[in-house]
């Protein structure tokens, strides 16, 4: 946590440097990213998006523990995957206009940096370069979550 920085956008690039997918960003880069960002912190039992539930934010957890569930066919809540510090959640809603396919709940006290879709769209148009390596970066996080998937998935059916 950094309360004592006067600077909002200060206090945001601070905390963007405990997120591994800025890393490939340059100082100057981490400037413009962090007036498009926002800070939150949430508690216990929060939840940040609601399977069925239109999306429009990314999360990057700072601090904190996101635990995802999805609704199965007979009703019951399936624990997907818990992620900490430095990982994202939320990735398909910046790219495709579509309801939440999952429900992410704090199940720690959190906290998160947060990029809305209007906010990366508006980084787009000025930016195209730090847009272009936010995009890679989820297109990393989302193939190495489906490689992952595939891979339980295979073991289910052994």
């Amino acid at each position: 946590m950094v309360d004592d920085v006067e600077d909002p956008y200060e206090n945001i690039k601070i905390l963007m440097c405990e997120v591994p997918q800025f890393d490939s960003l340059t100082p100057e880069e981490l400037d413009v990213l962090a007036r498009h960002v926002s800070h939150k912190r949430v508690p216990k039992g929060m939840v940040l998006c609601k399977e069925g539930a239109v999306g429009d934010s990314l999360f990057y957890v700072i601090e904190g523990v996101i635990e995802i569930r999805k609704e199965s066919f007979d009703g019951r809540q399936t624990l997907l995957a818990q992620f900490n510090k430095g990982a994202t959640v939320g990735e398909m809603s910046l790219i495709e206009d579509s309801p939440r396919s999952a429900t992410a709940t704090a199940i720690d006290e959190a906290e998160m940096l947060i990029l809305t879709r209007q906010n990366f769209e508006r980084l787009l148009d000025s930016s195209p370069f730090i847009a272009t390596k936010i995009l890679r970066n989820i297109a990393k996080s989302l193939s190495n979550r489906l490689r992952h998937t595939s891979g339980r998935f295979a073991d289910v059916f052994k």
